[in-house]
C-alpha cells in the first residue's frame, strides 16, 4: 500500500487568528528592518504608523478585556477605551484625507468620494444628535 503526501501551503482559516498572529509577526520585524535601511515615502510611512498604532490600540483593549473576564472584573470600562481609540482613528482619517484632497492626491472622479460625502453627512446628522 502506497501513502502520498501533498504539503499545501498553510490556509489562514484552518490554522486560525493565532497562526496569522504569529505570521504577522514575523513580517512586521521584516519590515522594520526594511524601513531602517531604505528609503521610504513620508506619506506612506505614516499611513503605515497610524494603522499600526491603530491596531496596537485595538490589541491592547481586546487583552484588557480578556485579562478582565477571566478575573472576573467589569468590562464594561473597556468598551469606551475602544470607542475612544475609533474616535481618534477617525480624527487621524479626516486630517489625512483633508491633506490628500489639499494636494490633489485625490482624484475628483474617484466613485468612493460620493460614498465618503454620505457617510460624513449621517455621521454628521448623529453627532449633531448628541447635542
Amino acid at each position: 500500500m502506497d501513502v502520498a503526501v501533498e504539503l499545501l501551503p498553510p490556509n489562514e482559516e484552518f490554522w486560525g487568528l493565532t497562526f496569522q498572529l504569529r505570521r504577522t509577526t514575523g513580517e512586521l520585524l521584516k519590515l522594520e528592518h526594511g524601513i531602517k535601511s531604505g528609503d521610504i515615502d513620508p506619506y506612506v510611512l505614516r499611513e503605515f504608523r497610524d494603522s499600526v498604532d491603530y491596531i496596537r490600540k485595538t490589541a491592547w483593549a481586546v487583552q484588557e478585556w480578556q485579562e478582565r473576564q477571566v478575573q472576573k472584573r467589569d468590562t464594561a470600562t473597556v468598551i469606551p477605551l475602544l470607542v475612544t481609540e475609533r474616535i481618534k482613528r477617525g480624527t487621524q482619517l479626516y486630517v489625512a484625507l483633508t491633506a490628500d484632497l489639499k494636494s490633489h492626491t485625490i482624484r475628483p472622479e474617484a466613485a468612493e468620494i460620493q460614498d465618503l460625502s454620505q457617510a460624513i453627512e449621517r455621521l454628521q446628522e448623529e453627532l449633531k444628535r448628541l447635542h
